[in-house]
């Protein structure tokens, strides 16, 4: 049976420093049922306890953490897959760029959840398909708030 922590381990504090595929599961505000989508701006804070993700200003998931904060992140990486569970707060609107909201997490558990005798040889990539100048140009915007 996996060990549950409480906080991130070093290993996914160093993996969770952005350009990660996280899953985000949240509770979907009119249907009460589970809310899948995918997070790449996130950054782990050193404290092992924080989290902190940008969504656009109208994402679905916003609008579901405001109305109910517990949430999850699944994480492949570090050998393993990883269920972040914690408590989210969505920040107002931020005007940059883009419009965004930062989710802040305050992590309250954290189990690897392989199934047995498995384990992560490489970790899921992608590309962005926009503009390569926008999206540095909203990576560093992003990361600037996150690190915060």
């Amino acid at each position: 049976m996996a060990r549950v922590e409480e906080t991130l381990k070093q290993e996914l504090i160093d993996l969770l420093q952005g350009e990660k595929i996280v899953s985000l599961i949240t509770t979907d505000k009119k249907t009460k049922k589970p809310n899948l989508s995918i997070v790449s701006w996130l950054v782990a804070h050193q404290d092992g306890k924080t989290i902190k993700f940008a969504l656009g200003h109208k994402a679905e998931s916003a609008f579901n953490i405001e109305e109910t904060p517990d949430l999850l992140l699944g994480v492949v990486g570090a050998g393993s897959c990883y269920s972040i569970s914690g408590k989210g707060t969505v920040s107002d609107v931020i005007d940059k760029t883009m419009k965004y909201r930062i989710v802040t997490v305050d992590v309250e558990s954290v189990e690897d959840v392989i199934f047995y005798g498995g384990q992560i040889t490489q970790e899921p990539d992608y590309i962005k398909t926009y503009d390569a100048e926008l999206a540095k140009k909203l990576d560093e915007e992003v990361y600037e708030m996150l690190k915060k």
